[in-house]
C-alpha cells in the first residue's frame, strides 16, 4: 500500500515564519517565502495540501456555535 502521507514542519526565523512538507516520496517543498505571523503561514500551506485537524473541544465549540446561530435565527423569525 502506497503511503500518501506528508510530514509538515512550521518554524520562525529572523525574518519569520516558513512550512517545510517532505512528501511520501521523499521530495521536500518550503514556502516561497517567510510570513509575518504562524497563521499566515498555516493558510499557504494549506493552499500547498496541508490539513489542520481540529482538536475534539474546537470541533464541539464549532457545532455549538453552529447550533446557537441557527436556535437564534428561528425564534427572531418568528
Amino acid at each position: 500500500m502506497e503511503q500518501r502521507r506528508s510530514q509538515w514542519n512550521f518554524e520562525t526565523t529572523d525574518d519569520g515564519w516558513l512550512w517545510t512538507v517532505v512528501h511520501a516520496d521523499n521530495t521536500k517543498e518550503t514556502s516561497a517565502a517567510p510570513f509575518k505571523t504562524l497563521k499566515e503561514c498555516a493558510d499557504d500551506a494549506a493552499q500547498h495540501g496541508y490539513v489542520a485537524w481540529k482538536a475534539e473541544n474546537e470541533r464541539r465549540r464549532d457545532l455549538v456555535l453552529g447550533v446557537s446561530k441557527i436556535l437564534a435565527k428561528e425564534s427572531s423569525s418568528e
